[in-house]
């Protein structure tokens, strides 16, 4: 089987694929038990935007700083710490839970998804450094796979367990998966990355900025992680909505359609074997088909036709991701990976908060399936945006000018 020859062929990637799950899993509990106690306290899709919200926007200010820390200091050092300065606030919802203080909900995830914003360009920056460059399409495929497993583990359990006992339990899960997850990456923080590149004198905000404005292909993907969370940040809300008020499933009902995008974005992993050139072009039609399935969805009438059709916009969603992943890992500079990929994390975020926001608003006035209508409409013309975009740009010239 593929996953388990490339978890033997790179055994440092392995500690951070399964601190990684832990991780994932459990922060889907705290966030089924946050959605599921916010929208049984507010009932109010507004309420859900900000939470969501607030799970995106500190990487404004916190990605490029983690982007900046990941270009100078030990890497593993970094994913440890943010692990284990989660734990405490992973807590903070038990007290929100007994007080009925909403605002210690908000502050929680404030904080937890500020550790996210100081993980995730950590650890996008590592994998290049730690994994055979002959590994990355399926290195990249089973990151897939960690999304798929946390969601289909952690949001199912989640719902489950949320269902069948008290919301609470949840909680616990999650500071003591975040403590595991920090044991794991401990034996990280002890490998010599020969890449390391602490002593870069060039380095500067300003110049990695203006490589991304002087490089057309990366103008054109930060365009396209500026825009797609736009639909993305309104599908997290449709996606919780469809559960809670179109069909009426509570808790469980989220932890199904959580689990139903985990089990596509799973299947997706296995694709990348496949994978062999055309990234980008492979990317854009999966974001076609991915708002064709959007489209779908807005027509049903069954919640298992929702389950069915979350499955096939993760599936397609997960071939999509892993081109662009593989492209930027390919591509960008090793002496400003970190930097640049936090530059694209921040667009990306700030996109998708703003957009959960206005869909929190949204949701007072349109119905969850006529949303993800037009979440649908919005992916097809971006599909035909981004392929035009990309045919203007002159692949070979902007790969030159990154090698020099």
């Amino acid at each position: 089987m593929m996953i388990p020859k490339i978890l033997y062929e790179e055994s440092t990637y392995k500690m951070i694929f399964w601190s990684s799950i832990l991780n994932g899993i459990g922060g889907r509990f705290a966030q089924v038990g946050s959605l599921a106690l916010l929208y049984k306290l507010t009932e109010s899709g507004m309420a859900l935007g900000i939470l969501l919200s607030l799970q995106v926007l500190p990487t404004i200010v916190f990605t490029p700083i983690s982007g900046y820390l990941a270009d100078r200091f030990h890497k593993g050092n970094l994913l440890f710490w943010a692990d284990l300065l989660r734990v405490p606030f992973a807590l903070l919802p038990i007290l929100a839970v007994s007080t009925e203080q909403l605002w210690l909900l908000y502050f929680s995830a404030l904080a937890i998804s500020i550790g996210n914003a100081i993980y995730r360009p950590v650890r996008f920056a590592i994998i290049p450094e730690i994994v055979q460059k002959k590994n990355l399409v399926s290195v990249n495929g089973l990151e897939q796979n960690v999304i798929g497993i946390t969601l289909v583990f952690g949001s199912l359990l989640g719902g489950i367990i949320g269902y069948f006992f008290d919301v609470i339990i949840l909680f616990f899960f999650h500071s003591l998966f975040l403590l595991c997850a920090a044991c794991l990456v401990w034996s990280v923080k002890k490998i010599n990355l020969s890449k390391n590149i602490k002593d870069v004198e060039s380095y500067t905000s300003f110049s990695s900025s203006k490589l991304i404005l002087n490089v057309a292909l990366l103008r054109v993907l930060l365009i396209v992680f500026a825009v797609m969370p736009l639909a993305n940040g309104i599908d997290n809300v449709v996606f919780n909505l469809i559960a809670l008020d179109v069909f009426s499933k509570g808790n469980i009902g989220v932890g199904l359609i959580y689990g139903a995008l985990g089990i596509g974005f799973v299947l997706s992993s296995f694709i990348a074997k496949w994978i062999r050139g055309k990234y980008i072009t492979i990317a854009v039609y999966m974001i076609f088909f991915e708002g064709m399935g959007h489209l779908f969805l807005s027509q049903s009438y069954l919640f298992y036709q929702a389950i069915l059709l979350a499955i096939l916009i993760s599936f397609v969603g997960g071939i999509s991701n892993i081109c662009f992943d593989t492209v930027l890992m390919k591509i960008l500079p090793e002496s400003k990976r970190g930097f640049l990929f936090g530059t694209f994390t921040m667009i990306q975020n700030s996109s998708m908060g703003i957009a959960m926001i206005l869909a929190g608003f949204l949701m007072e006035w349109l119905s969850p399936l006529f949303s993800a209508f037009l979440v649908g409409i919005s992916y097809v013309i971006f599909a035909l945006i981004f392929m035009i975009a990309f045919k203007q740009v002159n692949v070979r010239k902007s790969l030159m000018k990154l090698k020099t």
